[in-house]
């Protein structure tokens, strides 16, 4: 991998290869899905999120389709080379967040999210094929990084979109994400949590590039899911590693969280 490649800072988008799945972001947040990566960011002027007095919009849950062709997380990162898995460790710092998916053709991508940086790793193509990985990271501003277990409560104690708990009458703030999709990844989410994931955000007014991966797991009494989600600008990320149990027939609003893991931290502007 290009040494100097990892050395450029992330400015908001990443650099795709041109060859990728042409719907990403609803396929998929598990090894069996195609996650979105970075879009365009939209700025408008900035500030402080924590001056902002608004509420975060509460989303409702989405549909998280599963394809059992895919190799999961793990087989996907064993398909990178060595030498790209061993340098996006060594940029990403102990790692937080991870996962690694694969394109429809077969070739893996991977982001992971540490105490030292966000990296993406995308292949590079040549007349159609992958000929190597690239490697970009966006540091994580020192002392910036903030975790927080959340309780396993669920997303809601009845239906509807609205706010999450506020000041009376404090509007309501609602984020672009990128792709749209994400609202429905969101909403599986309690109403803390996509509280904490949205609120850097709020300040920036920029569009919010959004990616996830997850994993579903089907017994007779029971569905499992672990699901990882990572929210982005060139100054923000925060990111979350879950998992939760949905007895057959329930509601999202019912499924019992075993571990609700949550990162915040300020990206070192480029």
């Amino acid at each position: 991998m290009d040494e100097q490649a990892w050395e450029r800072e992330f400015a908001g988008r990443d650099r795709l290869p041109e060859h990728r799945d042409p719907t990403p972001g609803r396929q998929g947040r598990t090894p069996e899905r195609q996650d979105r990566m970075p879009g365009r960011q939209d700025r408008l002027p900035a500030g402080r999120a924590e001056d902002s007095g608004g509420v975060t919009q509460v989303h409702e849950p989405g549909t998280l389709p599963v394809d059992p062709e895919t190799p999961d997380r793990l087989r996907a990162w064993e398909l990178l080379p060595d030498d790209v898995r061993a340098k996006t460790l060594e940029k990403a710092g102990r790692s937080l967040v991870w996962w690694a998916r694969v394109y429809s053709d077969g070739t893996p991508f991977a982001l992971v999210l540490g105490d030292r940086g966000l990296c993406r790793v995308q292949p590079v193509y040549h007349n159609g094929r992958a000929q190597e990985h690239r490697g970009e990271r966006a540091r994580v501003e020192p002392g910036s990084l903030r975790t927080r277990s959340f309780d396993a409560r669920p997303p809601r104690a009845g239906g509807g979109a609205g706010a999450a708990p506020g000041r009376p009458g404090a509007p309501v703030e609602r984020l672009v994400l990128d792709p749209p999709e994400a609202q429905g990844v969101l909403g599986h989410f309690p109403l803390d949590v996509q509280d904490f994931l949205q609120r850097p955000f709020l300040a920036d007014r920029r569009t919010v590039t959004a990616e996830w991966y997850y994993e579903e797991t089907v017994e007779p009494t029971h569905t499992d899911l672990f699901v990882l989600l990572c929210l982005s600008t060139d100054r923000h990320v925060t990111a979350i590693e879950a998992s939760r149990t949905l007895e057959p027939g329930a509601t999202p609003d019912r499924a019992r969280w075993h571990a609700l893991t949550c990162h915040q931290a300020r990206l070192v502007p480029r």
